[in-house]
């Protein structure tokens, strides 16, 4: 299955500074995306720079970085990934289904 979107978003201004890095947690972590726990021992997308004039560090785990990187070619803001993909495919990618909803 192929899903030709483009869940991208407009972007006022981007940073003063940033830098990436994709390191190994070496304690447990949140994602900036959906919430989950980036456990010690797995790698994760790590951006710090200054928006807005404050200096700020957003933690991705690689499922969500992988959709990042696959759906919003052209821009983002951090935190606001389920909402560009439930706009843009319809749903949430972030919300387990109940074992009942499976009848």
């Amino acid at each position: 299955m192929s899903i030709s979107c483009d869940c991208s978003c407009d972007i006022d201004e981007g940073p003063d500074f940033y830098h990436e890095s994709f390191p190994k947690a070496r304690k447990v972590r949140k994602c900036c995306e959906c919430n989950g726990e980036i456990l010690p021992g797995s790698k994760y997308h790590k951006v710090t720079g200054k928006w807005h004039g404050k200096i700020r560090t957003y933690n991705t785990c690689t499922p969500c970085h992988s959709i990042r990187k696959h759906y919003c070619f052209y821009g983002f803001y951090f935190g606001e990934l389920s909402e560009q993909i439930m706009e843009c495919i319809g749903f949430d990618y972030t919300e387990v289904p109940d074992e009942e909803d499976d009848d």
